[in-house]
């Protein structure tokens, strides 16, 4: 980030003529009486155009002995301490000429107030920017320049002397690795993480592997990451997952695939016999001849937000469609949320009303920042929130998701310390920040033993069933699922009819306590969707299973 703001400082001097070439910059009066001193100014800017740069320092600094004012002088040595990286002799330089001569060179004020914007000297950016914005005889364009950074400034002042509650935790090397992990998703009862993962590796094309993987959350602990199993993936370039919340239905981006219209379409895919049905592209109403990518389908299943590239400004922005008789609606862009750089990554609360997303184009602490809205009695969107710093930072925040309880976010950013590109972390939400909660209460049992191979309860496990019977009668209004799980030892045939036995024997006992069986669904899993990999027996202990999960 540090490289691309400067090459856009440096491409701003050439936009205001104040150009590193000094032949054009100085030919007109300089600005002093010292004959010594535009004499040594003179052979500076000859090792200039040799590119001879210590020289030109060597000469710089005799012609500022001769007149320490010289104001010509002052702005090529800030200009070539840029050049060659030299940030805090460039701001010195700078600060000297507008010491001397504020009316030398004034529109360098912008290039010095991006240099105190990369080095965190926001308050001197805006003052500096407001004493541009009022000087006569500007061009338009670059005091409108200066308004629009004067806003960036006067922001990320107030963020950064106002900082908000933020305690990143890396989600280490079970989640994270030295290629990018993008968070996409955590589902609603919290037991799993979903995430897009790029690798470090790029291939003969140019591209590097993308795909999706899931860890689950064992007591706080995230297991190592698991791929997502997919019969017919064949090695294609998928991500950006979302997974509806009875887990039966996921969207994602495909990019590539064969039936696609463009670069990257919007598939689904259903949950069927336990198996992820092949991919159906959503259609030329959702998909175009550009790139749609990042969906976020809403809790109730009936609003899908996604981003699309658009060709005429070269940038992205945040769409949504609306489920309606059986069809997906032309999408609409959500025009608060939007600017004009890039937005990207929008995710929508369970609360249905609380819309997250990243963006390059709204007033940041830069790069990529995290900002939410809310959805309007009439059903428009409100002013983007920025999340504050150091929540936001100058690196790169590009995906944010928020457990349904509104307690935890996780976010995916490039910031110093990770373990390599972009890493996934996980923090408390402040309370300023959090969406409304919504209940998805889910239970695993890990304390229900099984007999070898069997479906007969062990007396250890009937303390917990009886607890999970007394919160049922406490709340008489919800429905359960009861999902069975195996290890990989055997057949799947004989794992998944184990598994929906072992189920079933848990909801002959919930019965046993008084709960209805009209209030409780079985299924079997098999061995499909592991916690953590079978390759211990210690794992395999974990893979076996029973969860119960609310489902109204």
């Amino acid at each position: 980030m540090k490289s691309y703001l400067k090459y856009l400082i440096i491409s701003l001097l050439l936009v205001m003529s104040v150009s590193l070439a000094p032949t054009a910059a100085f030919a007109q009066n300089y600005h002093t009486k010292s004959k010594k001193a535009v004499k040594y100014f003179k052979n500076a800017k000859k090792q200039y155009d040799k590119k001879k740069y210590q020289k030109t320092f060597k000469y710089l600094d005799k012609a500022l002995d001769a007149d320490g004012k010289f104001c010509d002088a002052l702005l090529l040595k800030a200009e070539l301490s840029m050049k060659l990286d030299n940030d805090e002799q460039a701001i010195e330089s700078f600060e000297q000429m507008f010491a001397a001569d504020s009316m030398a060179f004034p529109k360098s004020a912008i290039t010095l107030a991006n240099l105190y914007l990369e080095h965190f000297r926001f308050s001197d950016a805006v003052n500096i920017l407001k004493w541009y914005v009022k000087v006569p005889n500007q061009k338009s364009a670059l005091t409108n320049q200066a308004k629009d950074l004067l806003v960036i400034a006067e922001f990320r002042d107030e963020a950064f002397n106002n900082p908000v509650k933020y305690d990143p935790v890396n989600l280490g090397s079970n989640v994270n690795t030295a290629g990018d992990e993008y968070v996409n998703q955590i589902l609603p009862d919290g037991s799993r993480i979903y995430f897009t993962r790029r690798g470090d590796v790029i291939d003969k094309q140019g591209a590097r592997e993308e795909f999706i993987f899931s860890s689950a959350i064992i007591n706080g602990e995230y297991m190592p990451a698991l791929p997502l199993e997919l019969d017919w993936h064949n090695n294609k370039r998928m991500g950006a997952v979302s997974i509806a919340p009875n887990q039966r239905k996921m969207y994602f981006v495909g990019i590539d695939f064969i039936d696609s219209y463009g670069r990257g379409d919007i598939y689904t895919s259903e949950l069927v016999d336990n198996q992820w049905s092949k991919p159906a592209n959503l259609g030329n109403i959702v998909n175009t001849s550009t790139m749609e990518s990042q969906p976020c389908i809403s809790a109730d299943g009936q609003e899908l937000y996604f981003v699309r590239y658009s060709r005429t400004y070269e940038s992205t922005d945040i769409y949504y469609s609306q489920f309606y008789q059986g069809k997906w609606t032309n999408p609409k862009p959500i025009v608060s949320a939007n600017s004009k750089g890039n937005e990207m990554s929008p995710f929508i609360h369970p609360d249905g009303n609380t819309l997250y997303f990243a963006s390059d184009g709204l007033p940041g602490m830069g790069g990529y920042d995290i900002f939410m809205c809310k959805k309007l009695p009439r059903g428009e969107w409100s002013t983007p929130q920025n999340l504050g710093y150091p929540i936001n930072s100058e690196k790169n925040e590009i995906s944010f998701v928020v457990s349904s309880d509104g307690r935890k976010g996780y976010i995916s950013t490039d910031r110093d310390g990770g373990m390599g590109g972009y890493d996934i972390y996980v923090f408390d939400l402040d309370k300023v920040d959090a969406p409304e909660p919504v209940d998805m209460t889910r239970f695993e049992l890990h304390n229900i033993q099984f007999e070898f191979d069997s479906a007969v309860l062990t007396k250890s496990s009937y303390g917990v069933i009886e607890k999970i019977a007394a919160f049922m009668e406490a709340n008489p209004s919800i429905n359960v699922e009861i999902a069975g799980y195996t290890d990989n030892t055997g057949t799947d045939e004989h794992n998944m009819e184990l598994s929906l036995k072992r189920a079933a024997s848990v909801m002959e006992a919930l019965i046993n306590s008084g709960i209805s069986v009209s209030r409780m669904e079985v299924v079997g899993f098999g061995a499909n969707n592991p916690l953590v990999p079978n390759d211990s027996d210690a794992n395999k202990r974990i893979n076996r299973r029973v969860e119960i999960r609310v489902i109204n």
